[in-house]
């Protein structure tokens, strides 16, 4: 239990400054904004994050299933910020 609490924050932390960042790179509106946006986006995503590991059973799965969408999220912020 300690460990999908501990990684489920983690995960859902990096998980929610990627996503967020991903989707204010993209959106083509001012800043502030993009700045509210991000503030009330980024909870739901973390806590989302953590509810889905603790919904993940076997601890390949905790470790496995966040990283596949975290990946793909990282690699999109560096194309985005690297051809802005």
């Amino acid at each position: 239990m300690f460990v999908k609490t501990l990684y489920g924050l983690l995960m859902g932390l990096l998980l929610s400054i990627s996503l967020v960042l991903n989707i204010n790179l993209l959106v083509p509106i001012d800043e502030d904004a993009r700045l509210l946006m991000g503030l009330l986006l980024a909870f739901p995503i973390w806590a989302a994050t953590i509810t889905w590991c603790y919904f993940l059973e076997p601890i390949k799965q905790i470790l496995k299933k966040p990283l596949l969408v975290l990946v793909p999220s990282f690699i999109c912020n560096l194309l985005l910020l690297f051809l802005r």
